[in-house]
């Protein structure tokens, strides 16, 4: 099995643009169900590889103290997953991938202090996921817990919003093909005529968890 699916710069393409996208409107941080949707579809448009998205607890040992960021809802006993605490992630017949990994510095750095998280790519085999919470011991070891419910419920109500349909677009014309020149700027024109220049991010992985 390969280690990896996508080369880095590949990954850090998908990355960048639908990064690009959602920062032209916003923040990033919180925005991992347009990282999955958009990844998986081109995955599967572009790479022809099968490719879902799929919602629900997602943890990662970030160092060997060990330290834990995780994804979800904390009741003290137990990580719940809800609409209110979740992660959104790309899975394939044989791998786990999370475009939006290289930004887990920003996203939890409400949560874990003077951590400092590396900006890293994430596309591991999931025969490499852990087994439970608890074997969470060495930086990079992760773990998915995925919620058919959950996800169907918010990729039905992605869906039927027809601005994401159209952000999809945006970022679908934007990526282009994968052999193709990667443009750095892009102009977003809405219904109104109103244009928003979006442009790739600088900061991209630079290895991998």
């Amino acid at each position: 099995m390969k280690k990896f699916l996508l080369t880095l710069n590949e990954y850090n393409r998908i990355h960048q643009v639908a990064r690009g996208v959602i920062e032209g409107l916003g923040t990033a941080e919180r925005s991992c169900i347009f990282f999955a949707v958009f990844g998986a579809y081109i995955l599967e448009t572009r790479y022809k590889i099968p490719a879902t998205a799929v919602a629900g607890n997602f943890a990662l040992c970030v160092s060997d103290e060990p330290k834990v960021a995780f994804f979800g809802r904390d009741e003290g006993v137990r990580i719940v997953t809800d609409s209110e605490g979740f992660h959104m992630w790309v899975q394939t017949e044989t791998h786990i991938i999370d475009f939006m990994a290289p930004i887990f510095p920003e996203s939890f750095a409400a949560l874990l202090g003077d951590t400092v998280i590396p900006r890293k790519m994430l596309q591991r085999p999931i025969a490499s996921e852990a087994s439970d919470l608890e074997s969470l011991n060495a930086t990079g070891d992760f773990i998915t817990l995925p919620s058919r419910e959950l996800t169907h419920d918010l990729l039905g109500k992605f869906g039927k919003r027809p601005a994401n349909s159209d952000l999809i677009h945006v970022a679908e014309t934007w990526f282009g093909m994968p052999k193709g020149k990667q443009l750095p700027t892009f102009a977003m024109i809405n219904d109104l005529g109103e244009v928003t220049n979006l442009k790739l991010p600088a900061n991209v992985a630079t290895g991998s968890w």
